[in-house]
């Protein structure tokens, strides 16, 4: 067969690639099997006291990997709008920043600079954006002026600034490889995230 590979032609692991975290059923696979021990009556108390150890750490590790794989496919869900979002953006900030070039009077100043503050948060907004939670648009193109939508959106902008303050890194993987895969805060129980994509 050909070299790196193992049985059924699966390409091995490289060594000295980065350590993927193990996938929902492979998690599974192995709580199953730790409770199936643990099921045994004649099992030592030493054996069941490590064995329900394994089984907390393996409960923490379904939780990690569940979240990353809905924050996997939210990140490929939403990767077309953000996209647009953040060229329109850009669009905004660059006309923001000639007229404020252009203005001679001071007193016009004032309503330019908060006009591309507003835009610069706009941008922040999409970069930042928490990718465990679904992406309400900031241009959307019919209920943007929705009461909950509004509410929500300025959730997420709290949100988005605490992710910068804790100096979590950038979740748009378009520009460059700023971006950060740490695991965000704890997902929202919430009807809103919990609903079906």
């Amino acid at each position: 067969g050909a070299p790196g590979r193992g049985r059924g032609g699966a390409v091995a692991k490289q060594a000295g690639g980065p350590a993927r975290p193990p996938s929902v059923s492979a998690v599974k696979k192995q709580m199953r099997g730790v409770q199936r021990l643990l099921n045994r009556p004649d099992l030592p108390a030493e054996t069941k006291a490590k064995q329900e150890a394994s089984l907390a750490k393996l409960d923490e590790e379904m939780r990690k990997a569940k979240r990353g794989r809905l924050e996997s496919h939210r990140s490929t869900k939403y990767h077309k709008v953000k996209f647009f979002e953040r060229q329109k953006c850009d669009r905004r900030i660059k006309q923001a920043e000639k007229k404020l070039a252009a203005a001679a009077d001071a007193t016009e100043w004032a309503p330019l600079e908060a006009e591309l503050a507003a835009h610069r948060l706009d941008l922040q907004y999409i970069r930042y954006y928490p990718p465990e939670h679904k992406y309400i648009s900031l241009y959307p193109k019919e209920g943007g002026d929705d009461e909950f939508v509004v509410k929500r959106r300025l959730k997420l902008r709290e949100l988005v600034a605490a992710r910068i303050a804790k100096g979590k890194g950038r979740t748009d993987q378009d520009d460059d490889d700023e971006s950060d895969a740490e695991g965000g805060e704890e997902v929202a129980e919430d009807d809103f995230f919990l609903s079906k994509d």
